[in-house]
């Protein structure tokens, strides 16, 4: 029976009599619904972006989808997605240093993020209960898994990376990491299946139980046979926890201000205010995907930083004469960072290093992931 016939044909048992086929009806009616709770990391806005791909195909799939996300991540989302409901689940709240490691510091503030975890999976029992949320996708949230749906979570970070000084911490944190994973029912990675995948060791999951499904490249933009206008010499595309967002900001503007070039500054805070500009210097908030796919022409220098949503973004749009500056500190960055100089040749200069826009090498085109089916694949075994 259709779900066109189902209602009609419950009231018609309704008006005779006929109760116990009018409860199964809806009770099947009912058990069908499949809503999706999608719950991306608010550091930074790569994992609010990579999720954008997996809402789309939820919603062609036929489910209802419900968004937990804050900062940035939300308004990015709220701008895509207007009639999903939003849930506000408050989330680990890191502080990034401005010198020194990021996986040290992150040891240290190690009681207070066990302590978060905790809050975020007691308040997502609630919240499964009173929206009858069927299943979860999580983005690097380890707290938001539940007995009660079935969940997936999304990382390409399987391993995290240490510095040099701290190589020993490398099993700790993978063991701790691992622990958490294996509560979720599924572990879906962002990438190619090696070799030809973008975050190397980083997502090397031999050493896993849990079921590992590989997406491919999940990118909010599309490919285009379009050539777009060539309007800046060089575009700085700014992302990222603060205080090191705001310190690369600064940095860049005065150094675009002493030179000749005409360069725009996208700050990467939606909903903020813009610098003043300058004759040189062009300072705007945010930039929807279309504009900035549409002003990202091949002769111009995209400065960023190497988080691994954008060098999907970058395997999807092809872009090649970019800038890779790795936030200070973070291990994750600072190894994508050389593995794309070493593998592609794109060039890379640390936070507080000089550099020029002069003579710096094109990198080869990244590897973009063939089978397009394999979200659309993913997904459907998920919800079924």
């Amino acid at each position: 029976m259709t779900a066109d016939w189902q209602l009609p044909t419950a009231y018609w048992r309704l008006l005779t009599g006929n109760w116990q086929p009018v409860l199964f009806t809806f009770a099947r009616m009912e058990s069908t619904a499949k809503r999706v709770l999608v719950a991306p990391l608010d550091w930074g806005l790569g994992h609010a972006t990579r999720s954008i791909p997996i809402i789309h195909e939820l919603q062609a799939q036929g489910a209802e989808v419900m968004i937990c996300a804050s900062g940035g991540g939300k308004l990015l989302l709220t701008e895509i997605f207007p009639n999903c409901r939003f849930i506000d689940i408050p989330g680990i709240n890191i502080r990034y240093p401005q010198t020194g490691s990021m996986a040290f510091s992150m040891l240290m503030q190690m009681p207070s993020i066990l302590k978060a975890i905790r809050t975020e999976h007691d308040q997502l029992q609630t919240i499964i209960d009173a929206y009858k949320i069927t299943h979860t996708i999580s983005d690097n949230r380890f707290g938001l898994y539940s007995s009660k749906t079935k969940s997936a979570f999304i990382t390409h970070q399987v391993h995290i990376k240490s510095s040099n000084s701290l190589k020993f911490l490398e099993p700790v944190l993978f063991r701790m990491n691992q622990s958490r994973i294996a509560k979720f029912d599924e572990l879906w990675i962002p990438d190619n299946s090696p070799p030809n995948n973008l975050s190397g060791t980083l997502s090397d999951t031999s050493r896993l139980t849990i079921k590992v499904k590989h997406l491919g490249t999940l990118s909010r933009f599309t490919k285009s046979t379009s050539q777009p206008e060539k309007k800046f010499d060089c575009i700085a595309l700014l992302s990222g926890p603060e205080p090191q967002r705001s310190i690369l900001e600064k940095r860049l503007v005065t150094y675009f201000n002493n030179s000749s070039k005409k360069c725009l500054v996208i700050r990467g805070m939606p909903g903020g205010e813009k610098f003043q500009e300058t004759e040189v210097v062009k300072c705007i908030s945010s930039i929807s995907d279309s504009e900035l796919q549409n002003i990202l022409h091949p002769d111009t220098l995209l400065i960023c930083r190497p988080g691994y949503s954008t060098l999907m973004d970058l395997a999807m749009l092809g872009h090649r004469k970019t800038l890779f500056i790795p936030t200070l500190g973070q291990t994750e960055q600072e190894y994508l960072a050389m593995e794309m100089k070493n593998k592609y040749g794109y060039p890379l200069v640390l936070q507080n290093q000089n550099f020029s826009f002069e003579d710096l090498p094109i990198g080869k085109p990244l590897p973009d992931f063939k089978n397009q089916n394999a979200l659309k694949k993913t997904i459907g075994e998920f919800l079924s």
